[in-house]
């Protein structure tokens, strides 16, 4: 007995079909969830805030397909020094660098962003902007940025 409903009573068809529609709805949900969390086809909501795999220098230059690079710096900072043929993304969207990133890019080719170093999060932004914005899947952010690069010239790899 409930609330003193009884199977006599006229609301026990009434609370019998809560409880079906309750059960129905739960089982839908619980499907529905699991699939939005482990899909492999995630909503853009959720790629966006992962992070893009990082990768050596020393690794980048062992790949075989094409390479594009991009410099997530400011431009006062690529004007004083970039890995040579980078192209300049900057870091104010109407600076027009997605439109020469765009641009420049092929099928096939894989995207590698850099910023200052380690400390420096532009390049991890700018890759999952040019994720977001160009619809490039093919994008990894290089480990070390700018500092890494250099060091690696200097050690004559």
């Amino acid at each position: 007995m409930i609330s003193g409903i009884t199977k006599d009573t006229p609301a026990a068809p009434l609370l019998r079909g809560a409880r079906q529609a309750g059960l129905i709805l739960l089982v839908a949900l619980v499907p529905a969830v699991l699939a939005a969390l482990f899909h492999l086809r995630r909503p853009a909501w959720s790629r966006d805030q992962a992070m893009v795999p990082e990768v050596a220098w020393t690794a980048v230059q062992q790949w075989r397909h094409p390479v594009l690079l991009i410099d997530a710096r400011s431009a006062a900072a690529y004007e004083h020094g970039h890995i040579p043929g980078a192209l300049l993304l900057g870091t104010n969207p109407g600076d027009g660098g997605m439109v020469a990133v765009a641009r420049a890019w092929q099928p096939g080719t894989r995207l590698v962003v850099y910023c200052d170093g380690p400390d420096c999060d532009a390049a991890q932004s700018a890759a999952r902007r040019l994720r977001r914005e160009l619809g490039l899947e093919d994008v990894v952010v290089l480990k070390g940025g700018w500092s890494a690069w250099s060091e690696a010239r200097k050690q004559g790899r």
